[in-house]
């Protein structure tokens, strides 16, 4: 059966929607819209829908990804326009592209994201961008983590910040632009980043958003999207 790679976005007020009910506002498009998705086999079939890591519920996207198996073609295009006259506002798709034979899953390639963080410190006081370059230059970096035991441990997770694009400090703000490990090798949620930046610096941020700009495949040192690189 042919499977198709599609991008989409999860903006504004679809921020706030979780993963489960994010899976059943597509599933509910793909229906209205007519797609001729693959469903399993068996008694409880449901639709072969298979999506990227998760978003935590709050941070928003402009660049989200899921693997669809579909029982015949559709061109590419008018899968696109179908999808979005269904789908609830903040939510788009803005490609589409069929994957090759014996193609990866997202999950098995996935292993970065682009993140742009904003805040404001709720006091602002004197070298507050360098104490931020401080931080990031750091040789290490814990946090406490619980395994599935239940046993508490401290994890480093310097190593799972893959780069530090930008650090900004301005009248409005605090930028950062950040690149984090992502997927089931190695993750960090850059909500345990804020954590730890504002334990280590004792810089309490106000207003904080995040937004997540892109999931990556990594090959030899650089970063492409999955529909990309999809052998």
């Amino acid at each position: 059966m042919p499977v198709i790679r599609i991008e989409f976005t999860k903006e504004g007020n679809a921020k706030y929607i979780s993963h489960l009910d994010l899976i059943r506002a597509i599933q509910r498009a793909v229906r209205r819209a007519g797609v001729p998705v693959e469903y399993s086999k068996g008694f409880n079939p449901h639709s072969k829908i298979a999506y990227g890591p998760a978003l935590a519920v709050g941070i928003s996207s402009s660049a989200e990804y899921l693997d669809m198996s579909l029982e015949s073609p559709v061109e590419e295009t008018g899968l696109v326009e179908r999808l979005n006259s269904s789908l609830p506002a903040g939510i788009r798709v803005t490609a589409a592209k069929y994957l090759p034979d014996g193609a990866p899953s997202l999950n098995a390639v996935i292993g970065a994201a682009a993140y742009r963080i904003t805040g404001r410190p709720a006091v602002w006081t004197q070298g507050l961008e360098q104490k931020l370059r401080d931080f990031f230059e750091k040789e290490s970096i814990f946090i406490e983590r619980t395994d599935k035991k239940g046993r508490k441990k401290q994890v480093d997770i310097k190593p799972m910040i893959a780069e530090i694009q930008k650090v900004l400090v301005t009248d409005g703000g605090v930028l950062l632009d950040v690149v984090l490990d992502t997927g089931s090798r190695s993750n960090l949620k850059p909500t345990d980043l804020v954590e730890a930046l504002e334990r280590d610096t004792d810089i309490q941020f106000q207003d904080v958003c995040i937004h997540r700009k892109g999931l990556f495949v990594k090959r030899g040192g650089r970063y492409f999207s999955p529909l990309e690189l999809m052998n």
